[in-house]
């Protein structure tokens, strides 16, 4: 470390300003929501019933275990009505509009949007990467417009209606709900509140048997007269909202039980990942390589300018100068995931950990190749000049 040329002629007091600098705008970067403030974006929808949902927003129930029966968990035979509009068929990424969730992202039921079309699946594999069973209908309309959505799943199979017209089936697709009666029930986004959907929900019922086609045909019929859930009330839904409260923190469970909505008025995150392995998430798309630069190239400058400054503070700082740099660059990462993990919008992976202290590492075999070089230039002008 001796042998590097100090740059004595930049006062010390500007390189400790310049890194305070650099870590405040890598904190502010880091703890930015993306397209998220504190309100929770959920409201009643005037005129007539329903919630609306906007940029970032959820609504879910405590688990069912403390308000229900516990053999609705991990059923063999159930179904599924709901009435909504989505605001959007753009975007890249995979929506929750209804998920039922017990801990484990493996075992979750998730009915999600991609584009146009409704996806019902069990488990995490949202972009389809491991291949496992779903079923997916395409809503096929030129510009979202409300649908009356109903899925039946037991021994037979996985079956999707759309306005009470049968679609699609997959015989050896059996969807579960989460076992263990620990499950939650949570409307338009997941758990982490990472996948946001946007759009109204009228009416949502959930039955511990499967529907046949012809109940399918009826129910949409006597909702479509009176855009109501009301014909669920006869005893036979496990779960039933029909979003009338029109006000208010919480939309009832009107089927006799104590499933209530949740409705809170702050964004809340109701499981938090820290530092998710890096398979997790991993894909050459766009936005994935792009975030990656960002996490890798982000901290090239702190860890060059965090170098230039700790090997000006002696002997001692210059001498361990490179493991300094890059502890507290991986310290100034790790405090930004595991607060991430707390932010909805935001996550908390180890890879971002790995890049980010690999640019601070980066930043600091810079500055010495840059003064390698100003050294080996200076030697070689001062013996022209001898």
């Amino acid at each position: 470390m001796n042998n590097l040329p100090t740059q004595k002629h930049i006062p010390l007091k500007w390189l400790i300003g310049l890194s305070v600098v650099l870590l405040l705008i890598l904190l502010a970067a880091g703890l930015k929501p993306r397209g998220f403030g504190l309100a929770n974006k959920v409201s009643w929808i005037k005129g007539q019933a329903g919630i609306r949902f906007s940029k970032f927003g959820i609504a879910f129930t405590n688990p069912f275990k403390d308000s229900s029966p516990a053999n609705f968990s991990g059923t063999d035979d159930f179904s599924l009505e709901i009435a909504l509009k989505p605001a959007s068929y753009r975007g890249r990424r995979f929506k929750f509009i209804l998920a039922l969730h017990s801990g484990e992202d493996s075992e979750q039921l998730v009915m999600g949007q991609w584009r146009s079309w409704f996806v019902v699946m069990n488990g995490d594999d949202y972009a389809y990467k491991k291949k496992i069973k779903r079923l997916s209908v395409d809503a096929a309309s030129p510009s979202p417009t409300t649908r009356f959505v109903t899925v039946t799943s037991g021994k037979e199979g996985t079956r999707i209606y759309l306005d009470g017209e049968y679609l699609r089936s997959q015989k050896d697709l059996m969807l579960k709900i989460p076992p263990g009666g620990n499950a939650r029930l949570l409307l338009g986004n997941s758990v982490y509140g990472r996948h946001p959907w946007q759009g109204d929900i009228y009416g949502l019922a959930l039955y511990r048997h499967t529907i046949t086609s012809r109940e399918a045909a009826v129910h949409f019929q006597r909702w479509a007269e009176d855009r109501s859930f009301s014909y669920a009330e006869d005893g036979k839904a496990f779960a039933l909202y029909l979003f009338d409260e029109k006000a208010g923190t919480a939309a009832l469970d009107h089927a006799g039980g104590n499933l209530h909505l949740e409705i809170p008025s702050r964004m809340q995150v109701l499981e938090k990942k820290v530092l998710a392995p890096p398979w997790q998430g991993f894909g050459f798309n766009r936005s994935f390589i792009a975030d990656m630069m960002i996490n890798l190239f982000g901290f090239i400058p702190f860890g060059f300018i965090l170098f230039a400054t700790s090997i000006r503070f002696g002997e001692t700082f210059e001498k361990h100068g490179v493991l300094i740099t890059v502890v507290f660059c991986f310290s100034v990462s790790l405090t930004l995931e595991i607060i991430q993990a707390w932010i909805p919008s935001r996550s908390s992976h180890m890879l971002d950990l790995l890049l980010n202290t690999l640019g601070g590492w980066v930043g600091v075999i810079s500055y010495r190749f840059i003064q390698k070089a100003k050294g080996q230039r200076l030697k070689v002008e001062g013996s022209k000049i001898k």
